[in-house]
């Protein structure tokens, strides 16, 4: 059994991402609408996707809380506009067009090392798939991902609960990427190995 849940609501079909070689044997799906009966205790981090019916997560809520409450890792890359994650005021819609905003990257984190901005923002030479959107982050949060404006794409959240917190605004943090040949590609496998660095380090 994987140390990390990947909870699906549908969005993702058997073909998609928890099924493709890199994340073979390290994730493990786990269907939304089952979270009621889902032994959380056997896992250590959940990986929240974009798209995820969020009406149902929020009336479920107390299981994302509890699972915190133990010390585990919960990474959410939902827009969120209900609230069901600790500490997160909701998804802010960029007021900068999408061919003027620039991602970047704390480039020594090891989720982004070796990813170019150019590959960030561009995919198939389009811009704008990665984030349209901007948190406001709790505070002590460390910020990982923001725009030229400072607004804040991907944060890093260990002071709201006895757990890790780690939200991108909309990003896919393993799906981005993957189908190219671009540095964009680490990006996916960096996360798990970071993720499962995080796991060890806090002994959950």
């Amino acid at each position: 059994m994987s140390a990390i849940l990947f909870l699906d609501s549908g969005t993702y079909t058997e073909k998609r991402v928890y099924h493709h070689e890199f994340y073979q044997g390290e994730i493990e799906r786990g269907y939304l609408y089952e979270l009621p009966f889902l032994q959380l205790e056997n896992y250590q981090a959940l990986i929240i996707p974009n798209g995820i019916d969020e009406i149902y997560l929020y009336q479920h809520k107390d299981k994302i809380h509890h699972f915190l409450h133990e010390g585990k890792l919960v990474v959410s890359f939902a827009q969120i506009y209900l609230p069901w994650l600790p500490g997160n005021t909701g998804f802010i819609r960029s007021p900068l067009s999408v061919k003027d905003r620039v991602v970047q990257a704390n480039e020594t984190h090891p989720i982004f090392q070796g990813v170019t901005e150019y590959d960030l923002n561009y995919r198939r030479g389009v811009k704008g798939f990665f984030s349209r959107g901007y948190f406001i982050p709790p505070a002590g949060s460390e910020v990982i991902l923001h725009d030229q404006q400072g607004d804040v794409v991907l944060y890093l959240d260990e002071q709201t609960t006895n757990g890790m917190i780690l939200c991108g605004a909309g990003t896919d943090l393993l799906g981005f990427g993957l189908l190219d040949t671009t540095t964009a590609r680490r990006i996916g496998p960096q996360l798990i190995e970071w993720m499962k660095g995080k796991i060890e380090e806090k002994q959950i």
